[in-house]
């Protein structure tokens, strides 16, 4: 019996010493994975955003629940889960480590799940997730406590931490001055759920889509002519944009009601400033008709310029000028051209432009002196400086100037495996250089892999998607939407020469291949602004 009852109490010693293992902390996103003390202190702006990360150690593989205590009344709060996802860190040149099988692979907290009934789901040892608040405009000044309450398997486990909002007003998003450009891909919504293309289920999905577009300001719709930016492969006439048909006398039409509805339904989320369409100047040069003779979708392939190529799109442009007038949609469309050549890009111009003047371009690239003449909506690489009177030429002119970032730019990046810091860097580097915004290529293209694994066959890792399916978005997302409160917060101050000057700082050229001194220009620039 002695020995049965020494059994026992060594048994439940063990299992609650086990189960007492369970501890967290608030952590940053400047050294993401540290542990901050309780009762760490986060400043905020009155009605800014602000997300506050944590982690959550145990050996119990039970889910945990959470409470959230603080003073709620003038904030908003929410909890998220940031799941982890399979990702590479070859972190460049467009996945030629991928394809030589030579990376490493890990796991990344990006998918970032708001919680269901405070249920936190264990994944591992290490778990992390997101506190997400946003203090109202007429909420006080002050020191505001907050408590996380980790209940798992009978044992409780607090975090504490101190929101300290300061005495100053963050304008309302709407009015960010700096524009974002994530190019669409519908059919990736389709593709992944397994939904028929343009059906109701998926009108709702692209809808959804747009809300979280303009949640980090986007002001540019995505449009294709044919089936998506690339068109990789041959699909039905009724997935493309805009429906192109040869009748059997030869001459063309152009049905383009899903071009239409895709383009209201962003305006009605507020994304009406451009209108992108791509694919006269595809990357595989290929083009896509229905043929009424034969019941089947034709393609051929061409540079621009060709014969062949003008008696194709010279009837489109016409009857697509016709259509875009009537919609008053002219002033906002602009042809899309990415990282073609140079000389095929100006004669392509000249041609649309003899046809219809009206029409406006954009370009994605190095930049172009010669090029940049004809260019409104000019995208160039984070590792371009463009001189300040180049600048001065596209302003006055009432151009735009952007920059983006690709796979081949190994830092600063926004991959799955980057510097979290460097969002926030890139977004006041173009910012620095007096430009409009930021573009990047790919909002939403999915692997079916895509809510456990951002392994690309050709690309880095969280280059072809800053949100997931199911109305979840990337710890990405969430950074850089962050970062352009920053962006507001400088705007607030900035008849500061204190502001131009930490500002002007993001260009010295130097900070682009040293993370070390990228970091401390972030950490400087936000310790500033919340000062």
């Amino acid at each position: 019996m002695k020995k049965l009852l020494l059994i026992l109490i060594c048994c439940t010693i063990q299992t609650t010493s086990l189960l007492a293992q369970i501890a967290g902390a608030f952590t940053t996103f400047e050294n993401f994975g540290s542990r901050l003390s309780d009762n760490s202190v986060f400043k905020s702006w009155k009605n800014e955003t602000i997300i506050l990360p944590f982690l959550i150690n145990t050996d119990s593989e039970s889910d945990f629940t959470v409470k959230l205590s603080f003073d709620s009344k003038n904030f908003k709060t929410e909890l998220l889960q940031l799941h982890l996802v399979e990702g590479d860190i070859s972190a460049g040149n467009c996945g030629e480590a991928i394809s030589n099988g030579n990376f490493e692979k890990k796991m990344f907290p990006d998918r970032a799940e708001v919680l269901t009934n405070n249920t936190f789901k264990v994944e591992g040892k290490t778990n992390y997730g997101l506190v997400k608040i946003q203090g109202l405009n007429k909420l006080k000044s002050g020191k505001y406590p907050l408590t996380l309450l980790f209940t798992q398997a009978g044992i409780e486990h607090k975090m504490k931490a101190v929101i300290h909002v300061i005495d100053r007003n963050l304008p309302d998003f709407s009015s960010l001055n700096y524009e974002i450009d994530f190019w669409q891909f519908p059919l990736s919504i389709s593709t992944y759920h397994a939904l028929v293309p343009y059906s109701s289920e998926h009108w709702n999905k692209i809808a959804l889509m747009f809300d979280q577009l303009k949640g980090i300001n986007q002001g540019v719709v995505t449009t294709s002519i044919f089936y998506d930016l690339y068109n990789t492969s041959v699909k039905p006439l009724e997935q493309m944009m805009i429906q192109v048909c040869k009748k059997k006398d030869g001459s063309f039409t152009y049905n383009y009601s899903i071009f239409e509805k895709y383009v209201e339904l962003a305006v009605s989320k507020g994304i009406s400033k451009e209108i992108a369409v791509h694919n006269l100047f595809p990357w595989n040069l290929t083009y896509f008709y229905f043929d009424e003779a034969s019941g089947q979708i034709k393609t051929f392939t061409s540079e621009p310029g060709t014969p062949e190529y003008k008696a194709f799109w010279k009837p489109f442009l016409i009857d697509f000028a016709s259509f875009l007038k009537s919609k008053k949609w002219m002033d906002k469309t602009v042809f899309w051209i990415d990282e073609r050549d140079f000389s095929m890009t100006e004669n392509l111009i000249h041609f649309v432009k003899e046809i219809e003047p009206k029409f406006k371009f954009g370009y994605s690239g190095t930049f172009s002196s010669t090029l940049s003449e004809e260019i409104f909506d000019y995208s160039l690489s984070s590792n371009i400086i463009l001189e300040p009177n180049q600048l001065a030429a596209r302003i006055s002119k009432g151009y735009k100037t952007t920059i983006y970032t690709s796979c081949f730019e190994v830092q600063p990046n926004m991959l799955i495996a980057s510097n979290y810091e460097d969002i926030y860097f890139l977004v006041m580097l173009s910012r620095a250089h007096g430009y409009d915004g930021m573009l990047r290529w790919a909002f939403n293209l999915w692997s079916p892999q895509i809510m456990k694994s951002a392994l690309f066959s050709d690309l880095p890792s969280g280059d072809s998607h800053f949100v997931y399916p199911d109305g979840q978005v990337s710890l990405r997302y969430l950074l850089l939407k962050d970062a352009l409160e920053e962006v507001l917060k400088a705007d607030q101050k900035a008849n500061l020469s204190k502001t131009q000057e930490l500002i002007t700082s993001h260009t010295r050229y130097f900070l682009r291949n040293n993370q070390t001194e990228r970091s401390s220009m972030v950490r400087a620039m936000k310790n500033y602004l919340n000062d």
